[in-house]
């Protein structure tokens, strides 16, 4: 049985990252030498979104820094295209399931409404 002070510091944890609200969590891995905040900040706020939290931490292995962070936004597709086109290496991404194929799917729809004219 966790003792009531574990409890209350993963409660207090989940309170920092701020685990309940709605957005994606993307890590990134690359060398400690081209961290550069501003520029992760800004290739995320270029997308209209905006970093809930982060952290980072060393891969003692490998000498290589992950940095991962949660956006507000539940689509994360067009910041993770920003950032692949910025040759950021984008190691784990989640987003809300379906939230791109159904805007995919109305796309689709309207260019084939528009074809058919």
């Amino acid at each position: 049985m966790l003792s009531k002070e574990i409890l209350i510091l993963v409660e207090k944890f989940a309170e920092i990252t701020d685990t309940d609200s709605n957005g994606a969590l993307i890590a990134l891995e690359l060398n400690p030498q081209d961290y550069d905040l501003s520029n992760i900040a800004r290739l995320v706020e270029s997308n209209n979104c905006k970093i809930l939290s982060l952290f980072s931490h060393p891969i003692k292995e490998t000498g290589k820094l992950v940095v991962m962070m949660k956006i507000d936004s539940e689509d994360a597709s067009a910041v993770l295209r920003s950032f692949e086109r910025f040759n950021y290496s984008v190691v784990y991404h989640f987003q809300k399931q379906g939230l791109t194929d159904e805007i995919q799917r109305k796309r689709l729809e309207e260019l084939m409404y528009y074809l058919q004219m």
